[in-house]
């Protein structure tokens, strides 16, 4: 019975190439598209994840209650982990680090970049390094002392053990090689090539060890069997019985969970990248919905060829079951040769596809969990797909059939209908919401700042630029390509670093509010382009700007001023006159609100070179800026970016969901319009007769035209209806995250309609014109 099952299917198989090729093909490339995106989940699940007992493993974190709302942060006191571990046996293991820096390292008068971080011990015990050399307990107990990761080892020092040796750390220290960890997996969000000891760090840091400041991050493992709720009851005032008028909240939040639910929202987690996880599982899901309904559609549509077939099989005894068996079996084996195409299909395209996620994904057909999630998914396509076909024509009544053809019930019709409606709604909503996700990454990358990002370069200040500043300065201003130079310590992407400690006259008792501080040099405000409203900029023809401030229109608005200029406010207990104002500008990303800033005038601590450069010759320009740079500091490599692109860097994750949306969208559209392609050249041959009738007739290609594309096109409007409010409520989720934003147009659903409409007409038309100009006596030569 089952040879024969498979006998019959392989022959309808090749009765039926057409409608064959388009199932195979549609459900290939939706089975493809959705495997990469299950391998991209699966790998955003695990990030993070490979460590012993993840659940146990902590990040120490803050609640810092401000007027304006509550803000979480990962920030703590540089010795917030030891203190904790001391006091608390809740906490087995715990250690600040210090965030990732690039340092220069080097060897035999070799230098060369390389990531590093400072960490305490403990988290050798806490997180899971693969060591190669080393003993755990002793990494980094000692002052100069440095745990290489295995490519940078060998980058140094080739396949042999570099315990005991040496390397030139910043051109000024030797630091002596204690360990080797093997190199971090790609789950991992450290990211880093060496470890360094964080009593060096924290001995040159001196601000990390007061209670009041945050600066580093604190990680811990818990004790098996922790309640992580009671502990926060516990350690919730740490700090604030530790710092008088303290609004921090000190809580311990999953080391795993930060990755994917890292967003908080008045002291709850709120989301964050699971949010992306969701949507594209969805649209995962959608895409392999379209491709199911091509196949029930091609299935039903073509029931009039197979109803003779069915008749016979009732007549000689039959069962409905198993004639549910036969067509369920022909599903089942569409869907796993079409297994076998997609896992092809995802094996050509994950290059490709890694290079837009930027992963490292890779098919390890020993996983279990892989070859369950490639065979579960092309099991129950199968069924799904077949599901409703097989019950359709096992249905048929013999007798009517073999009276003659079977005809469709408004059943039938109503329900292939609604599935094309129900597919071309997905492609639609999918295609409204990339063209929504692409004008908000334009609009971010295109939005003036409040300063201009363009021709503005950036590089660190170290060695011997660092200590004859004046020197640098005044040969690096004779380059004929350079506007403008100044120092800054900050970065203008992100928040660097901030205080609540400012005072003004009228500010309400006990209120918070959090200022972001940009400690800069004469002419920052000028070579960033950033608009003055009132008063002046820093200058040293005053001289003794040092005790002068200039605000943000947001802060001024904050602190409730009029008339700003020449009055005084009091910051870390220095009185500071406002000298003036500038417009707001962006220094974080579009999702979140201006925020109140200063300047202050501190040059000492501008660690950061920023210069406007002419844009007629910037290659010629940075050649001599490198040159200069290179000779003052000839053990120091030239390394710099430009501001663009750092603030682009601020919507990676943007820019990669943009990218797999446009994706998705093309192949929605493509497989529904496969189904479209081979259900309108059932829907002819079905019409054949009536065609050549209307031609006999008179009827005029147009007019056949017109008849033949009419039913698609109402169906597409109706699917339009359909995803417009679907699309608008799904984007205007998302675009509540951002406090700044492009908006959703109107123009976008018109835009994303007439070309479903059109992708419409192009895909049936083909089938209506080869059957409209067919000669009507071939068609009718049967009656």
């Amino acid at each position: 019975m089952l040879k024969n099952y498979i006998k019959t299917a392989f022959r309808n198989f090749t009765r039926y190439k057409s409608s064959f090729l388009i199932n195979v093909s549609g459900l290939s490339i939706g089975l493809a598209c959705s495997f990469l995106i299950f391998l991209w989940v699966l790998d955003e699940l695990a990030v993070d994840r490979y460590h012993k007992d993840p659940d146990e493993i902590v990040q120490i974190m803050e609640h810092q209650v401000y007027a304006d709302g509550i803000s979480t942060i990962e920030s703590t006191p540089g010795i917030i982990a030891r203190t904790l571990k001391e006091e608390y046996p809740e906490f087995e293991y715990a250690a600040n680090y210090a965030w990732p820096t690039s340092f220069l390292f080097t060897k035999d008068a070799e230098s060369s970049r390389n990531v590093g971080l400072y960490v305490e011990n403990d988290i050798f015990l806490i997180l899971d390094f693969e060591l190669l050399y080393g003993a755990t307990e002793h990494l980094l107990t000692k002052p100069n002392t440095v745990v290489l990761s295995r490519s940078m080892a060998e980058k140094y020092f080739g396949d042999v053990n570099p315990i005991g040796e040496t390397l030139l750390f910043e051109n000024d220290t030797e630091v002596t090689i204690t360990g080797v960890f093997n190199d971090l997996p790609a789950q991992s969000t450290f990211r880093f090539d060496c470890l360094l000891n964080y009593q060096d760090w924290l001995d040159i840091n001196e601000w990390a060890s007061d209670w009041g400041n945050n600066g580093p991050r604190s990680i811990a493992r818990l004790a098996p069997n922790t309640d992580m709720d009671a502990l926060n009851q516990k350690i919730n005032t740490f700090i604030k019985d530790r710092v008088e008028e303290s609004h921090i909240e000190v809580f311990v939040y999953p080391f795993a969970e930060r990755y994917l639910n890292g967003s908080f929202e008045n002291r709850l987690p709120a989301g964050g990248r699971i949010e992306y996880v969701r949507l594209f599982l969805i649209i995962a899901l959608f895409v392999l919905v379209i491709a199911c309904i091509n196949f029930m559609n091609l299935s039903t549509a073509k029931a009039e060829k197979r109803s003779r077939e069915v008749g016979i099989r009732k007549s000689i005894g039959a069962t409905r079951s198993s004639l549910v068996g036969q067509f369920m079996g022909e599903s089942m084996l569409i869907s796993f040769f079409s297994l076998f195409i997609a896992i092809v299909l995802v094996e050509l395209s994950l290059p490709v596809f890694n290079d837009i996620t930027q992963k490292s994904i890779t098919l390890d057909y020993t996983n279990p969990t892989l070859l369950l999630l490639f065979l579960g998914t092309a099991l129950l396509t199968g069924l799904f797909s077949g599901s409703y076909p097989a019950f359709f024509l096992s249905s048929v009544q013999a007798i009517q059939t073999l009276k003659g053809s079977l005809k469709s019930s408004w059943r039938e019709a109503f329900a292939r209908k609604g599935l094309v409606i129900f597919q071309f709604s997905l492609s639609i909503t999918l295609i409204v919401c990339t063209l929504i996700i692409y004008r908000q990454i334009q609009y971010t990358q295109t939005q003036h700042l409040g300063y201009t990002k363009e021709n503005l370069v950036s590089f660190t200040l170290e060695g011997e630029v660092s200590e004859q500043w004046g020197a640098f300065y005044s040969q690096l201003s004779a380059i004929p390509g350079i506007q403008h130079i100044s120092r800054t310590a900050h970065s203008f992407v992100g928040r660097n670093t901030n205080t609540s400690k400012l005072q003004w006259e009228g500010k309400a008792p006990g209120s918070r509010i959090l200022f972001e501080n940009f400690a800069m040099d004469y002419g920052l405000i000028k070579t960033m382009g950033i608009e003055l409203l009132e008063g002046r900029t820093f200058s040293e023809a005053y001289g003794a700007d040092s005790s002068k401030i200039i605000f943000n229109e947001a802060a001024i608005k904050i602190m409730g001023m009029e008339d700003p200029i020449g009055k005084t406010v009091v910051l870390w207990g220095d009185e500071y006159e406002i000298i003036g104002v500038v417009k707001n500008f962006h220094f974080e990303s579009f999702r979140t609100e201006l925020n109140p800033m200063f300047f202050r005038l501190s040059p000492d601590q501008g660690w950061r070179v920023v210069a406007r450069i002419q844009p007629e010759d910037i290659a010629n320009t940075m050649a001599q800026i490198e040159t200069l740079y290179t000779s003052f500091n000839p053990n120091y490599p030239f390394e710099y970016e430009f501001m663009d692109d750092r603030y682009a860097n601020l919507y990676r994750s943007e820019l990669r969901i943009g990218a797999l949306s446009k994706y998705l969208a093309f192949f929605a559209v493509f497989i529904s319009c496969l189904g479209l392609f081979g259900l309108s050249s059932f829907m002819a041959e079905q019409r054949a007769k009536e065609i050549g009738v209307r031609k006999v007739l008179g009827a005029t290609l147009q007019q056949l035209l017109f008849l033949l594309s009419k039913d698609y096109t109402k169906l597409v409007f109706i699917a339009i209806a359909i995803s417009i409010p679907v699309s608008w409520y799904v984007m205007q989720i998302w675009m509540d995250d951002y406090a700044y934003s492009s908006g959703i147009e109107w123009w976008v659903f018109v835009i994303a309609g007439c070309s479903a409409l059109c992708i419409t007409w192009l895909t049936v038309s083909y089938q209506s014109l080869k059957a409209a100009i067919v000669n009507p006596v071939k068609s009718l030569k049967t009656e």
